[in-house]
């Protein structure tokens, strides 16, 4: 692995490496790796419930592919899904997002964003932990902005969630476009290395069976200061 490739061979991958491959060369999706030839990753199921996917009470499945776990759902409709390696990087290529980076390396990275932190990551274990948990019990809602597919790894690898009740979302491939502060009558992008993981002082750890009512908690925080 180079300063320009984090382009990695399925023999090198490790159980709770945080994944990804690029879409179109446009975005990068991202995921966690199980073992077995499984992935774990969170999809926009309002989007991704119009590629030919069919739904039951408890699974949504891909059809094309004969792997029995493929495109599985525990929870239907929530968007945490079980995959093989074939389907989740489709037509592309395998990725490793890397943690405890150096400054210099991040900020190269910058540039298209979504693809290694200075933060450091837990441990395997808990970071698998973290994500069959969400497979089989759920997750909250998808959104771009702040609970993306690259948000749900990083949780999953840091067990980190933000408390910045206005902008909770860690993944520096949405950050580094998105202004995110006003000055002077108009919207100004916040410089993007601000917005790393292993930089920001606005997250805590939670531990993800308490994840759901943590955000329920900061959801309703919100709520209340808007009414005010």
């Amino acid at each position: 692995m180079d300063l320009f490739s984090q382009r990695i061979k399925r023999s090198e991958l490790k159980e709770g490496d945080h994944v990804y491959t690029w879409r179109k060369q446009m975005y990068n999706h991202h995921g966690i790796f199980i073992g077995q030839d499984k992935i774990i990753h969170f999809v926009n199921p309002k989007i991704d419930g119009k590629l030919g996917l069919s739904a039951s009470s408890s699974v949504m499945k891909t059809p094309a592919c004969p792997i029995s776990y493929c495109g599985t759902e525990k929870v239907a409709g929530g968007g945490v899904r079980m995959t093989c390696i074939d389907c989740f990087i489709r037509n592309g290529s395998l990725y490793r997002y890397k943690y405890q980076a150096q400054r210099a390396f991040v900020r190269v990275k910058l540039i298209r964003g979504g693809t290694c932190t200075t933060k450091m990551s837990d441990p395997p274990e808990e970071v698998i932990h973290r994500a069959t948990y969400l497979h089989e019990n759920g997750y909250e809602e998808y959104s771009l902005r702040n609970n993306n597919c690259e948000d749900f790894a990083l949780y999953c690898k840091t067990g980190l969630v933000s408390i910045d009740i206005s902008h909770q979302g860690r993944s520096s491939q949405v950050n580094r476009l998105l202004p995110t502060k006003v000055k002077d009558g108009y919207r100004k992008l916040t410089k993007p290395f601000k917005t790393d993981l292993g930089i920001r002082t606005d997250v805590e750890k939670v531990r993800v069976e308490m994840l759901a009512s943590y955000v329920a908690n900061l959801k309703l925080k919100k709520s209340n200061i808007l009414m005010k």
